[in-house]
């Protein structure tokens, strides 16, 4: 490749990373820890930043991202648009469980239970409660919850339904003796 053919694709690929940035909803300093991670595997040296990154580093990073949940596709004017409305109905269809994590989410926001109701926090949440034991098994952390696997999403969507039945408990009892 020449130089001006290989600047192209840089930006190309820079592009594509910053998209999966936003896709995955990943903070500053997280995204930046991936970035060091990615780059020390590849090259041995951390760069947190992906301006002078290398062509193997960015790809690097973008697979780091495929395997967090991350599918680049094509954009909205390239004339796949069924292709692309199709995967994500797809999506949904193959994971229910995500929907219903974040139904819950919404309603016990909702309820006031929860103070911040957005998928960031829901992420969160997700992170705290499975990254200190995956990290046990040697396993890829989530950085959200399209990362997480069915037993994980079961294992959330009980844990926020036993919250759920104790905050109502809590407003049943205060209420019983409000009454009194």
């Amino acid at each position: 490749m020449t130089t001006n053919t290989t600047t192209i694709y840089k930006n190309k690929l820079k592009r594509t990373i910053k998209t999966g940035m936003h896709a995955l909803q990943l903070d500053d300093a997280t995204y930046r820890d991936m970035l060091a991670n990615v780059s020390q595997r590849v090259s041995g040296s951390a760069k947190r930043s992906i301006k002078n990154m290398t062509l193997a580093e960015l790809n690097g990073v973008i697979d780091e991202m495929r395997s967090k949940g991350f599918e680049a596709r094509r954009g909205k004017y390239s004339g796949k648009k069924d292709n692309s409305v199709r995967n994500k109905d797809e999506q949904r269809i193959e994971r229910p469980m995500l929907g219903k994590v974040q139904a819950l989410w919404i309603t016990m926001h909702q309820q006031g239970f929860v103070k911040d109701g957005s998928d960031n926090a829901l992420n969160a949440f997700a992170r705290k409660l499975f990254n200190k034991q995956r990290k046990q098994d040697d396993k890829p952390l989530i950085i959200n919850l399209r990362g997480a696997d069915d037993r994980e999403l079961w294992q959330l969507i009980e844990t926020l339904k036993s919250w759920q039945q104790r905050e109502e408990d809590k407003l049943r009892l205060q209420k019983l003796k409000n009454d009194k």
